[in-house]
């Protein structure tokens, strides 16, 4: 009798301690550990760790010894961003961005080209960089259904359901339907998953169509709205703080841009999709703009961005003069020129 006691609390015990190390385990699956190498990086280099997907600065810290480290939590796998700044707080060009998940993740890279840093330990980062290497493996004519082939094969998570929104006006909206079809329940009811349902249901704009009115407030609280512009070539931007392509074309191309068409029938809206006031004031001083800089606070969920189906930026939109959206632009290419030579046109009738 005696010796079944000592087994029954024996094995009590040890399923207790079993218990407790699962927990254990469990609670440290429920946050994420970010450790990073950033070689050439000089101490008192500051970073932030910005949250794509909900348009905020999560954390900052500072390299000491090529090193920095990130603790915390995300609801859902999120598409992140590591931006550098120097003493003199002024951006750095060095960035990366990766998938953001509650586990242990460890990210090394070189100052020259920390772009192509490498990440351990986030399963979606591995899919996406994996998504990459075939889009780069494959011809081009064979690469938009190579594409959807991967998205649609690897359908139940946030990075197929991130890059299909980059490319969803590409794509029928039935495909889009039968993607969404497919995630289970945290994916489809996840803002990103809702994003995909909202478009896919809704009509989509395009080149030939009538601009759709937005209404927005400078950092003085002044109103503007886009139909007060009818009759002038309206090139109308959506850019956010965190984005490094959008605050380049704002130092470089569109002061241009300005310059140039400074007497002509011309405005540029720039409308921020940042949340916090804050970051929207300090970007906009930072990147000089003087021509009319709007927003809502209220991010990719404003009845604004999804007028016009934004889903990456920098993405802008060429208006003419009689409400007309000519073209859309996503992303910004240096030395390109593809937006001015389009408002030369415009111009010139």
């Amino acid at each position: 009798m005696g010796g079944k006691n000592v087994l029954f609390i024996l094995t009590l015990v040890v399923c207790t301690i079993m218990s407790c190390q699962k927990k254990g385990k469990t609670s440290l699956e429920e946050q994420f550990v970010l450790s990073v190498t950033a070689k050439g990086f000089p101490d008192s280099t500051k970073v932030y760790l910005y949250n794509r997907d909900i348009d905020k600065n999560l954390d900052s810290a500072f390299v000491i010894n090529q090193r920095f480290e990130f603790s915390g939590k995300v609801d859902l796998p999120s598409l992140c961003y590591l931006n550098f700044y120097d003493k003199e707080n002024n951006p750095l060009e060095p960035y990366h961005y990766f998938f953001l998940e509650n586990d242990s993740i460890f990210i090394e890279g070189d100052y020259s080209n920390f772009i192509d840093a490498k990440v351990v330990g986030s399963e979606q980062s591995d899919l996406l960089a994996a998504y990459y290497a075939t889009l780069r493996n494959t011809p081009k004519e064979n690469r938009k259904s190579k594409q959807l082939d991967f998205l649609f094969s690897n359908a139940d998570n946030q990075m197929a359901l991130n890059q299909l929104l980059y490319i969803k006006k590409e794509v029928s909206k039935d495909s889009l339907l039968l993607f969404h079809e497919r995630l289970d329940s945290i994916n489809s009811s996840s803002p990103k998953g809702l994003e995909l349902l909202t478009y896919a249901k809704t009509s989509d704009i395009k080149p030939g169509d009538k601009y759709r009115n937005i209404v927005g407030y400078d950092l003085d609280g002044e109103e503007h709205q886009l139909f007060d512009y009818k009759g002038k070539v309206i090139l109308l931007d959506f850019w956010g703080t965190g984005c490094v392509p959008c605050r380049k074309q704002n130092k470089e191309e569109f002061p241009r841009l300005m310059e140039k068409y400074n007497e002509e029938d011309f405005v540029l809206i720039s409308y921020s999709l940042d949340k916090e006031r804050k970051w929207w004031e300090k970007a906009s001083k930072e990147d000089k703009i003087n021509w009319i800089n709007i927003s809502d606070l209220v991010g990719m969920k404003s009845e604004n961005v999804q007028k016009y189906a934004v889903t990456a930026i920098p993405n802008s939109f060429l208006i003419d003069k009689n409400g007309t959206v000519v073209k859309s632009f996503v992303g910004f290419y240096e030395r390109e020129n593809s937006i001015e030579r389009e408002i030369d046109k415009l111009l010139a009738k």
